[in-house]
């Protein structure tokens, strides 16, 4: 119900929905926790049931706004991975976050600002901080 939502606000019918949410649940690995209730997921879960809620509709365009900031370290690097495969689908991933090992090890583009100005964009960018 709750990945559904996002597409019967819009009017999507019950038959479009019951068909698409699989695929989606399945995307996010949480094929299998369905019918689960929210209070009944972990927190890396839940993240996932937000991006597959965010991710339903296609859109072109997704923000993710400190998409791992309250996620244990192994955790975080599984919501990276679900946001590039989501990336590969030909969705566009803008994302803050302040968490350069993150950073460092996706090696994505990088536009960073610095009082409301862009300072760097760089087309695979890493702040070097991890070692890699």
């Amino acid at each position: 119900d709750n990945v559904a939502f996002g597409m019967e606000v819009i009017g999507k019918s019950k038959k479009e929905i019951q068909q698409r949410i699989p695929a989606i649940l399945e995307l996010v690995g949480l094929e299998e926790k369905a019918h689960r209730l929210p209070s009944e997921l972990s927190g890396g879960e839940q993240q996932r049931v937000a991006l597959a809620r965010a991710f339903v509709n296609k859109p072109k365009l997704l923000l993710a706004d400190e998409p791992t900031g309250n996620l244990d370290p192994s955790t975080s690097v599984g919501i990276m991975k679900l946001l590039d495969r989501i990336n590969r689908t030909g969705t566009t991933i803008v994302m803050a976050t302040h968490d350069v090992a993150i950073v460092d090890q996706m090696r994505k583009r990088i536009v960073q600002m610095e009082n409301g100005k862009i300072i760097r964009d760089q087309e695979r960018g890493m702040y070097g901080h991890t070692g890699q």
